[in-house]
């Protein structure tokens, strides 16, 4: 008998006890993602509490002045700038929350500017600079400030060569994890290009202007975060400056040749089909011509494994010269009836028509 009460007694207990874990867990689970982030028990361990003088995540806010670029080669895979960077933050140097913990604003505990290793590179430190008053939000905000020379790399986007437009990036990165820290584009001075400025930007480029985006990336870092332990993820603050090439010249530069080809074969329309090696003639040296004309073109290039506009131009020159060469072969024999096409005047108008209206979808498209 007092082994059965002993045993109730002990199930009881257990009951009860699985019923307080029960509890536990649920009042821990009901936490929001706020509460969790501020209650210090997570990364970065700041303990907050209501009305507190900090708000997470942090924001830092970047400005951006830029001063010159040069060195924008099609077949090199980086350019210069030269530029002011200006960085804004609510707080000061350090802040003292109500719980007492310490939090130091330096901009280089919490982000940075991504550049690779050069000569041809000189950084200054971020300099202090006091209180700054927006005109716009009315907020008193201290301000950082630096300066930069060097190369950042670029990859060029040629799948509409020569009508391309490149975006170079100036990237800057957050140092720690985006439950922490967010990165954004000054609202009350957002970045700044003036064009005027680029003595050494090669002719044929024009700047279009300047904008922003953002990218995330996963670190191999393993951190004790509000959603568990998982891989840091950090933030990054893209400025793209948006670069076109000017006017024609170099349309016509690159495909005179192709087009010239194009019309010593288009010749052939006007000679009479008895005359047929003339017009064969005529149609091989413009498919040479359209042949050597495409190795330029590819010669000015660098080595890519994409097909850009400039060899869609170029192969529909060296099909059309091909096919006026059939034409002309099928106009001379009796064993190929072409309809129509057995007449120049309406072979050298389709032919014309055709031409013109391809060559535009491609430019277009």
């Amino acid at each position: 008998m007092g082994t059965a009460k002993t045993n109730i007694t002990l199930l009881v207990f257990f009951v009860a006890q699985q019923f307080a874990f029960a509890e536990n867990l649920i009042s821990v689970d009901s936490l929001t993602y706020h509460q969790k982030l501020t209650s210090g028990d997570f990364l970065p361990n700041i303990k907050l509490v209501e009305n507190d003088i900090i708000e997470l995540p942090l924001n830092f806010e970047i400005e951006l002045d830029i001063i010159e670029l040069k060195d924008l080669d099609i077949k090199s895979n980086y350019f210069f700038s030269r530029f002011d960077f200006f960085f804004y933050s609510k707080h000061d140097t350090l802040v003292v929350t109500k719980s007492k913990d310490s939090v130091y604003f330096y901009p280089s505990d919490y982000f940075q500017l991504i550049y690779p290793e050069s000569d041809k590179k000189y950084v200054s430190g971020n300099y202090y600079s006091g209180k700054s008053l927006f005109e716009k939000s009315n907020d008193s905000l201290t301000q950082w400030e630096g300066y930069v020379e060097s190369e950042f790399p670029h990859k060029w986007d040629l799948r509409d060569y020569p009508f391309d437009d490149q975006n170079l990036r100036i990237v800057f990165e957050s140092v720690v994890d985006t439950s922490y820290f967010e990165l954004n584009e000054s609202i009350d001075y957002p970045a700044s290009i003036n064009p005027e400025n680029f003595k050494y930007l090669l002719d044929g480029f024009n700047v279009k202007g300047i904008g922003t985006s953002k990218d995330f990336r996963e670190t191999s870092e393993i951190g004790n975060y509000v959603g568990g332990k998982r891989k840091k993820i950090v933030e990054q603050l893209i400025f793209n400056i948006t670069i076109d090439r000017s006017g024609s010249y170099l349309f016509f530069k690159l495909f005179f040749g192709a087009f010239l080809s194009f019309l010593i074969s288009y010749l052939v329309f006007f000679i009479e089909p008895k005359y047929f090696e003339t017009r064969i003639t005529l149609s091989l040296g413009g498919i040479f011509g359209a042949v050597g004309n495409k190795y330029f073109v590819e010669n000015s290039m660098p080595a890519i494994q994409v097909l850009t506009k400039a060899d869609l131009i170029n192969n529909l020159v060296i099909i059309f010269i091909i096919l006026n060469i059939f034409i002309v072969i099928a106009q001379h024999t009796s064993k190929i009836s072409l309809w129509k096409f057995e007449n120049n005047t309406f072979s050298s108008i389709f032919i014309f028509i055709l031409f013109i209206l391809l060559n535009v979808l491609i430019v277009k498209s």
